[in-house]
């Protein structure tokens, strides 16, 4: 077979037997006349306030880290300064995986945690860790500098997390395609 067609086009014919099938648009699965457009601008913000509220999340870990873990080892308190380590990884941990589902996400957070590919998985995220942060310091209730930023940074995550839960509830009712990490809305969304 080979003998009867010219090598030019030989070549070019089996180039397309074995190209990979097209890809799904950037719209994701579904969409029928695969026309996309730029991400709603709530949708884009809600996502920046969400980055910025699970880097929050991980500037409290390293802080928890810094000022009480390494201020229990100092004064040889290691249950506590255990405790405040795991509370530290856990921190850092949980905003690490809010940064990566909310920018782009990694194939790690993907496999391990799913829920983060939906809206209302990171609303719940932001639900339980901001309503850890606010409380963290509750026996400092005189008020020094880190109670007062554990409230703000946890009023502001709560915040986030009330938001999103309404978006997620609205896209649900609604019928529309729902928002996932890395899919462009397309015209049917108006």
């Amino acid at each position: 077979l080979r003998a009867h067609v010219p090598v030019g086009r030989w070549r070019a014919d089996r180039r397309r037997a074995v190209a990979p099938a097209p890809q799904p648009t950037a719209c994701g699965e579904g969409v029928a006349d695969g026309r996309c457009r730029a991400m709603r601008s709530s949708q884009a913000v809600l996502r920046l306030c969400g980055g910025l509220a699970s880097s929050m999340i991980v500037v409290e870990g390293v802080i928890c880290l810094f000022a009480d873990h390494l201020r229990m080892v100092a004064h040889g308190e290691f249950l506590a300064a255990a405790h405040y380590l795991a509370e530290s990884a856990l921190l850092i941990v949980a905003g690490s995986a809010g940064v990566f589902a909310e920018i782009r996400p990694h194939p790690v957070v993907s496999e391990n945690a799913p829920y983060l590919n939906k809206l209302s998985g990171r609303a719940a995220l932001y639900f339980v860790m901001g309503l850890y942060i606010v409380s963290r310091k509750a026996e400092d209730a005189g008020g020094d500098f880190a109670s007062w930023m554990d409230r703000l940074f946890g009023f502001y995550i709560l915040g986030v997390a009330a938001t999103g839960a309404l978006f997620a509830f609205r896209f649900a009712t609604s019928g529309r395609c729902r928002p996932t990490p890395d899919v462009w809305w397309h015209d049917g969304m108006t």
